[in-house]
């Protein structure tokens, strides 16, 4: 009886006429490296190519402004598509994972889509060093108590602004709801949620009445901002 022949390692996929080489979550070799990283008692968790993360890269091509020409750090980076298009817009591009199988993982992936110049940064984003950047990025990092507590505890460090695009699941509401960091939705609430948390660096003008009690962040960024549907 003929074997089933192993799953490819490498797929073709088209995004708003952008094509990028994606590593295959389920291939043999990507599960080795999820089981290599729960074997050293590192907890993961890799990217399934959850609709979410395609919406919020075709949500990055089409405001381009966000990342393109900016120093990006992308928190919890492992092999999700939107490291690739913020890799392809950005002018110098940090990727982070605590999992060194995951952030191996994304290396490879970036160089196969000709992003050469990267630097990858390992360790928990709540505690990491954080590099010179303009924006944090990170996309679907909040799924239970845990990671919920770990983004409140970046959140409420000293940090560029954070770019969140994230399910609204109870445990990202309870986030919302504890953190002092100000912040504002990038898009209508029929949406997918997609926030901008300000940087610290706040000027004390209030956002229009969508957000009365949060300020809007007026340098850089904030230029780009947008209350009308995107």
């Amino acid at each position: 009886m003929p074997r089933t022949p192993p799953p490819c390692l490498w797929s073709t996929y088209t995004l708003a006429g952008h094509r990028f080489q994606l590593l295959n979550p389920d291939h043999p070799e990507i599960a080795a490296r999820v089981l290599g990283d729960l074997d050293a008692g590192i907890a993961v968790y890799y990217d399934s190519r959850w609709d979410l993360t395609t919406r919020f890269c075709r949500f990055l091509l089409a405001h381009p402004a966000w990342v393109a020409g900016r120093s990006v750090l992308v928190l919890g980076a492992g092999i999700g598509l939107e490291t690739l298009v913020i890799g392809r817009l950005c002018t110098t591009l940090y990727v982070n994972d605590r999992a060194p199988g995951a952030l191996d993982l994304c290396a490879q992936q970036l160089r196969r889509n000709g992003i050469t110049d990267f630097t990858c940064l390992c360790g928990s984003y709540e505690t990491l060093d954080l590099p010179p950047v303009d924006v944090l990025v990170g996309c679907y990092l909040v799924y239970n108590r845990d990671t919920a507590a770990a983004m409140c505890q970046l959140l409420a460090r000293h940090t560029p602004p954070v770019l969140l695009s994230n399910d609204n699941l109870l445990n990202w509401q309870s986030l919302l709801r504890e953190t002092k960091r100000p912040y504002r939705a990038l898009l209508p609430p029929d949406d997918f949620p997609c926030l901008l948390f300000e940087a610290d660096t706040l000027e004390p003008e209030t956002v229009p009445s969508q957000a009365p009690n949060r300020h809007r962040w007026r340098a850089g960024l904030g230029s780009h901002l947008r209350q009308d549907k995107l």
